[in-house]
């Protein structure tokens, strides 16, 4: 995991709302917002928050900025939650991803990985 951010002031009830949809059946949450904004570093701060090493057995944190495809994306995945290496990883990643009861996967800066909808 990347550190928890040295300066984080002021978000604290972004955290919280945060850590509310982390304890609900349907844990998605997208993060929103312009360039600078502090999306990284909150979901570093939700990372490190002890309520979510209490929940979650495995932390995952991924950026997705080298990552052009689904397939690059997919790779970084299995990368960092240490599945062998292959020419696709994506399906091996969802059934890793399914048998895992317990995880939590941050994928930062997805929109460089948004493919133009000719190829989906």
């Amino acid at each position: 995991l990347p550190s928890k951010p040295k300066i984080f002031h002021g978000r604290e009830s972004e955290v919280e709302n945060i850590m509310k949809v982390l304890s609900q059946e349907s844990r998605r949450i997208a993060i929103l917002g312009g360039g600078g904004m502090g999306k990284t570093s909150l979901s570093r701060a939700v990372l490190h928050h002890p309520d979510t090493s209490a929940r979650f057995e495995d932390r995952f944190f991924v950026s997705a900025e080298s990552a052009s495809t689904s397939i690059e994306l997919a790779a970084l995945i299995g990368l960092h939650v240490g599945l062998n290496p292959g020419t696709d990883l994506t399906q091996p990643v969802v059934q890793y991803l399914s048998y895992k009861p317990s995880c939590l996967l941050v994928l930062d800066n997805l929109e460089t990985v948004w493919e133009p909808i000719q190829s989906r």
